[in-house]
């Protein structure tokens, strides 16, 4: 389902609803609902209808709500749409914060001509607006905006080069000038032209003395609710868990299974290519808990005839190669006559899963040393010898320039290739039109927003907002859809991620161990080989089939080196032979993963970018 509409600047310019009907209906593929009221228009694709009353507020949303009964015993009404006009007419913008789960929500005021858009705490739905001589139009997909709002042009050359670096678009950013996303947790206010924006909720990290037994024991309840809420009143009787078998795949599956004392089914993907196969480990914890293991070994080939599907998907730039995994391992399920699946995102940013936490306080440590002693002694020394490679000396040059770059620059200084030494491959005219320091500015206001006293903390809330709130939430929703399955997230409840929030630092991480009081909380319930395994996840082997399969190698060499390559825009001339010629030498990811990203960014060009094929950014 999607919501997308309009409201003009002057009241006296009727929306024009059939208009606008036939335009998103005709984008989206299917038919579509609208409500109208005066110079506004509304619509709603699917099922669903907006609600509207003579006089009263019309409300739309696209939710997925884990608390609807609640809310509908609190209010009287069944239908969401219902449920939030009365929420909103007893408590105003504040109902907005009942809401649990996805939501993207509009709500017009006749009256005085007011606009509200919200979205979700966290990320799992969409709204991008646009600020338009006429008006405002708002839509969940970047597309169907740019189509309702009428923007044209290239892609804005600082989006492109965010995309570079991240591997998708941070919000607010779009990749139009024109358009922007309302951040995760935040209201949009509109009167006569003016918006105002506020965040409605954050994550705030406030450290209680807490007793770690306790808090193991709790921690198992508050999950136990979330998975409880994420199911529902049908249980599992239709929905299946994502199992990679990683711990929190696991921790989910097992949750279902003890709380609905059903064999729940579990959905897995696997590859030849062993050192991307976790099927072992998946195959483990399904034995333990007894599910119905559906799997699916994916060939480069099931990869290649995917890949039409999810660049039709992401309407803006994405390249996160996990994507393939995710879509085919939802279509598994859409096969096995699934509708829903559990999903264990959110997981490793709560409970201090990653191993780049474990990483940065490895660096962390040096800032311990005296800094007469850094400052005076060991720097100058290792600055004035020359660079020494793989001997221990270069290490120790290498570990004091990264551990005296501050946080968040510490954290990310193994990314942003593009940013950093790959500069030298874009476009010299390209470069004259970004802005250099972007990226690092998307991390340091996040960085300097949040409330936390420890660094980790800090860290924790960065990947809130990027890793899940920006990537890895735009991943999973867009290929459940593509594959015709919702999907919930029951370590990205509120209750669960503000309780951990209160928890110090040490019980996530400490003394290099990862998730420490998480496997004190699961360890009766998850198999011992599980919570000792390292993370691997729905990793892909991109990188060796864009060197090793005909088919993928093909499709690289003539995107990206053709004649009409709209990529060629932003790279120097002979960059992109060289990035190939690097990925072909190198047996590690590292360039295949670059490469990956540009032909990903091309393939969108292709597909969503309403250009001759000489334009360029």
């Amino acid at each position: 389902m999607s919501l997308s509409g309009i409201v003009h600047r002057d009241p006296r310019r009727p929306a024009e609803p059939e208009r606008l009907e036939r335009l998103v209906g005709a984008h989206e593929g299917r038919r579509v609902a609208v409500a109208a009221s005066g110079c506004f228009a509304v619509m709603l694709s699917g099922e669903c209808r907006p609600w509207s009353r003579d006089g009263s507020p019309v409300v739309a949303v696209d939710a997925d709500l884990v608390n609807l009964d609640e809310l509908s015993a609190l209010t009287g009404h069944q239908d969401v749409q219902e449920v939030v006009a009365a929420l909103y007419q007893r408590e105003g913008i504040g109902g907005v914060q009942r809401l649990r789960g996805a939501f993207a929500l509009v709500i017009w005021e006749p009256r005085d001509r007011r606009l509200l858009l919200a979205v979700d705490q966290v990320g799992m739905r969409r709204l991008y607006y646009a600020v338009t001589g006429d008006g405002i139009a708002f839509a969940s997909r970047a597309g169907l905006l740019r189509a309702l709002a009428e923007v044209g042009g290239g892609p804005e050359p600082t989006a492109i080069y965010h995309y570079l670096n991240f591997g998708y678009l941070p919000a607010p950013t779009s990749v139009s000038r024109e358009i922007q996303r309302l951040e995760p947790g935040c209201l949009l206010k509109a009167h006569d032209g003016i918006v105002a924006i506020t965040r409605y909720w954050d994550l705030s990290y406030t450290k209680r003395g807490l007793d770690q037994d306790a808090t193991a024991r709790a921690t198992m309840r508050h999950a136990e609710a979330a998975v409880a809420r994420a199911l529902g009143a049908s249980g599992a009787k239709d929905t299946g868990a994502f199992l990679s078998g990683g711990t929190d795949s696991s921790t989910i599956l097992g949750l279902m299974s003890r709380l609905t004392g059903e064999r729940v089914h579990a959905l897995s993907i696997g590859f030849q290519e062993r050192r991307y196969d976790e099927l072992e480990y998946a195959e483990r914890a399904a034995r333990h808990f007894k599910a119905r293991h559906h799997v699916r070994r994916v060939s480069p080939q099931d990869a290649l005839a995917a890949l039409p599907r999810l660049i039709e998907s992401y309407d803006e730039p994405f390249g996160n190669n996990s994507a393939i995994g995710t879509y085919l391992c939802a279509q598994l399920a859409r096969e096995c006559g699934l509708t829903h699946l559990l999903a264990g995102d959110g997981g490793d940013e709560i409970f201090g899963g990653n191993e780049r936490y474990t990483v940065d306080a490895v660096f962390a440590r040096y800032q311990k040393v005296p800094r007469l002693l850094r400052r005076g002694l060991l720097e100058p020394i290792l600055g004035i010898l020359p660079d020494a490679g793989s001997t221990t000396v270069g290490r120790a040059q290498r570990y004091v320039r990264r551990a005296s770059l501050p946080n968040p620059r510490r954290f990310y200084s193994y990314e942003f290739f593009f940013a950093q030494n790959g500069r030298e491959l874009l476009d010299g005219d390209f470069l004259q039109t970004v802005e250099p320091e972007a990226p690092w500015e998307v991390l340091e206001q996040h960085f300097g927003r949040v409330s936390a006293v420890e660094e980790l903390n800090r860290l924790l809330y960065l990947d809130m907002k990027l890793t899940i709130g920006d990537n890895d939430l735009l991943k999973v929703t867009r290929t459940a859809e593509a594959a015709g399955i919702g999907v919930r997230f029951p370590f990205l409840d509120l209750p669960l991620i503000e309780f951990t929030a209160t928890w110090p630092a040490s019980f996530k991480v400490h003394a290099g161990e990862k998730r420490r009081l998480f496997r004190q909380a699961f360890r009766e319930l998850l198999p011992a080989e599980i919570l000792v395994k390292r993370k691997h996840g729905f990793g892909v082997p991109t990188s060796l089939w864009l060197r090793t399969h005909a088919g993928f190698a093909d499709l690289a060499h003539d995107a990206l080196l053709g004649a009409d390559a709209h990529v060629a825009g932003y790279f120097r001339r002979g960059a992109l032979e060289e990035l190939l010629r690097l990925h072909a030498s190198d047996t590690t990811a590292f360039y295949g993963d670059l490469l990956w990203s540009v032909l990903m960014l091309e393939l969108w060009h292709r597909r969503h970018v309403r250009e001759s094929p000489g334009a360029r950014a």
